[in-house]
């Protein structure tokens, strides 16, 4: 995962080796405080594939209601916009960081890699973000790097023991969510893990894993299913995918496509989530409502906030 100001704060997954895109989303992104800027990172940045259309496609009915890594990218540039106008009227500068249009789908790696491009390259191991999201990152920590104690002071707050974020920072975030609602996203998370649950209980899924594994098989590589194929403990002693890792992953791919494990997985998953969303109408119209509110206020601020320069 991209190290980055801005934490998804959520549910993860403990004690079982997950996808990523398991890891439930809650209704805020708070940036880490800077209290020490720090001198500039010349090393470049590295950028990974960008999705596929195969990833951009896989969506599930969850994604309606929290906000995928595309809204949060939304979201974190209409802050850095307000941002400007805040450092502006206390006579500091702040220059508003590029677009990342590229933001993985929130389903990418649900179903564990689906991608032969990231499986040949990375195997199992986590990526590099895709080229847009990984410049903005590195022109983020370069922003980071020149901010003098007193504009970060301005910026993000003075840093106390608990290093609290404040400042512009906190205006903007303030004023985007003033309007938004309150929203059961604890819940959200709970299910968005229950629903994967289910659906790896589904005779449907057993029968489709049956038959990954039976592939994988052919190729020498016994394991029951993907999640135990990215937990295989060789793949976490080295920081870079070995030639092996590589082989089980790409041959993982190839098994999903031959079997059309992750159409029939993700069709069932659907099933199971549109049933919960069917059960408590009134706690995701809340969530609905809460996500098109503070999405609407991010829109509306990077249309009428000029471009500091």
């Amino acid at each position: 995962m991209l190290k980055s100001r801005y934490i998804r704060v959520g549910l993860y997954l403990a004690a079982v080796v997950m996808p990523a895109g398991l890891i439930g989303c809650s209704a805020d992104v708070v940036p880490a405080h800077p209290a020490s800027p720090t001198r500039p990172n010349t090393t470049p940045s590295l950028s990974g594939p960008a999705a596929s259309d195969r990833a951009r496609a896989l969506l599930l009915p969850y994604d309606r209601y929290e906000l995928t890594p595309g809204d949060l990218a939304t979201v974190q540039a209409a802050e850095d916009m307000l941002m400007a106008a805040c450092m502006r009227a206390q006579g500091r500068s702040w220059t508003p960081l590029p677009a990342a249009t590229d933001a993985d789908p929130p389903n990418r790696t649900r179903y564990g890699v689906i991608e032969t491009a990231v499986a040949t390259r990375y195997g199992y191991h986590q990526p590099p973000a895709p080229p847009g999201v990984a410049a903005r990152g590195a022109a983020e920590a370069a922003r980071t790097a020149r901010l003098t104690q007193a504009d970060a002071d301005a910026a993000f707050g003075k840093a106390r023991t608990s290093q609290a974020v404040g400042g512009c920072w906190k205006t903007a975030h303030d004023t985007l969510r003033k309007d938004v609602p309150e929203s059961p996203h604890d819940i959200l998370d709970e299910l968005t893990l229950s629903s994967f649950n289910s659906s790896l209980k589904d005779s449907r899924v057993h029968h489709a894993l049956s038959r990954w594994s039976t592939c994988m098989k052919k190729s020498g590589y016994s394991y029951a299913s993907p999640l135990d194929a990215a937990a295989d403990s060789e793949w976490q002693k080295t920081d870079r995918p070995s030639r092996e890792e590589t082989s089980v992953a790409v041959t993982d791919v190839y098994c999903k496509e031959e079997t059309r494990l992750v159409e029939e997985w993700s069709g069932v998953e659907r099933g199971w989530q549109q049933q919960f969303i069917r059960e408590r109408p009134d706690q995701f119209r809340a969530l609905a409502l809460a996500k098109d509110t503070w999405l609407y206020a991010a829109r509306a601020a990077l249309r009428e906030e000029p471009h500091d320069s």
